[in-house]
């Protein structure tokens, strides 16, 4: 573990003895000879220790002279060695099957020659958002028209939650141009289709889907934001997630729902991980429908922020979590426990 001389504690018995120097031992390469007593060897961190030695003096407890190293102090056996086996004995699991391979994993399966790994692949995601009244980001709308923040939104958020997005793309309300984009995404593990979604006459998602023979397994939620939400299959096809068109209710089901099965695809757990914190302000009755409300975190409790809508993105950029109230939550006052369900 240090620069330093190689030596047999058993000629160590006081402070002053002297040594022969009897060669060097660099990182990386093998001494053969054995150590006899009354000896020492040269070493340099990292290398391995001679046959005959058991532990090593540090450079700055030595003095050396010629052939010759007088040893200042006292040492033990096992000083500045770090034994085979006691960063992890033979035997011991190194990682176990679940965790995401991140530095240190990595580096533990590079140490015992684990080359190859059997690993889940991240999901690939196209993302679609719908309606004649989006335009692109840059653009300079007219009044009835309005930027297409969803596609950004939804992407991020697809990227933190550990998925590959491969396309993003927009289509009017035209069920031949929807039809044509869902058909060219059908390679993917995952679709996000946002808007188009409610009972509208220009709402034609899901009836897109079914044409193209998907099943529409869920098609409306008791959740607030995000009513207007559903989730299709196919086989052979990716799994189809249809988004509200506000982008707070898209935040929302993506997180909340979207997210379970995208966990399972990555090998995780599907449950978020709740926070219970102390309110910092009163909140009033919440209605019929569980509801999300963007919160700050601060210290000592939870901060409930402005519910301004399910298009306040202002709001929820400042949030990092939301606070979740069950269907029918009476009021709560300030210091009752809340449930959170973290955003970043």
């Amino acid at each position: 573990l240090m620069d330093g001389f190689a030596v047999h504690s058993g000629d160590l018995a006081s402070a002053g003895e002297v040594l022969r120097v009897v060669g060097e031992v660099a990182a990386g390469r093998r001494v053969r000879r054995r150590l006899a007593r009354g000896e020492a060897m040269a070493i340099m961190t990292g290398a391995m220790l001679p046959e005959g030695a058991d532990t090593v003096v540090p450079v700055e407890a030595a003095s050396r002279e010629g052939s010759l190293v007088r040893v200042l102090q006292k040492f033990s056996a096992g000083h500045a060695v770090a034994a085979r086996g006691s960063d992890c004995p033979a035997g011991v699991r190194v990682l176990a099957r679940g965790p995401r391979l991140e530095a240190a994993q990595l580096a533990v399966a590079a140490t015992v020659g684990a080359a190859r790994l059997n690993v889940y692949r991240p999901p690939r995601a196209g993302v679609l958002s719908t309606g004649d009244e989006v335009v692109a980001i840059a653009s300079r709308p007219a009044a009835h028209k309005i930027r297409n923040a969803n596609n950004i939104l939804v992407s991020m958020l697809l990227r933190r939650l550990g998925v590959e997005v491969s396309g993003e793309s927009h289509v009017p309300d035209d069920p031949r141009r929807l039809s044509s984009a869902v058909s060219r995404a059908l390679k993917q593990d995952l679709l996000f289709i946002s808007g188009g979604l409610s009972m509208g006459k220009y709402d034609f998602v899901p009836k897109v889907l079914r044409d193209l023979g998907f099943h529409c397994r869920i098609t409306k939620v008791r959740i607030r934001p995000g009513k207007p939400f559903l989730f299709a299959t196919r086989d052979g096809g990716p799994f189809v997630f249809g988004l509200p068109g506000n982008p707070v209710s898209a935040y929302v089901c993506t997180l909340r729902l979207a997210a379970r099965l995208i966990k399972r695809m990555l090998g995780l757990p599907p449950d978020p991980l709740w926070l219970e914190m102390p309110l910092l302000e009163p909140l009033a009755a919440n209605g019929p429908r569980e509801f999300y409300q963007p919160a700050q975190r601060q210290p000592g409790g939870v901060r409930p922020l402005p519910w301004k809508g399910s298009a306040d993105v202002f709001t929820l950029a400042v949030a990092d979590g939301l606070i979740v109230r069950p269907e029918n939550d009476p009021a709560r006052a300030p210091g009752e426990i809340v449930r959170l369900l973290e955003m970043s």
